[in-house]
């Protein structure tokens, strides 16, 4: 997010090749702004590479709760048959 207008300045012929921003972003180090510079090097001085937000999950749903077996019919004990 902090580095957002600076993708969208400096590096909008790189988009979505996440890894070609993140070099395109390097590259352009002086030119950034005090945000994304920030994260750049927050990052490298945590892992050598940038903060990175993981890929959005789909909320799984909760399974349907399965219903009782079928009990098994019961012997018929009317004695008229």
């Amino acid at each position: 997010m902090a580095c957002t207008p600076d993708v969208m300045r400096l590096c909008s012929d790189q988009i979505p090749d996440v890894n070609r921003i993140v070099a395109c972003l390097r590259q352009n180090t002086p030119s950034l702004g005090n945000s994304c510079r920030a994260v750049f090097e927050s990052s490298a001085s945590a892992d050598q590479s940038p903060a990175r937000v993981a890929p959005p999950t789909t909320a799984q749903r909760p399974r349907a709760a399965q219903p009782a077996p079928l009990a098994p019919p019961r012997p018929s004990y009317n004695n008229d048959e």
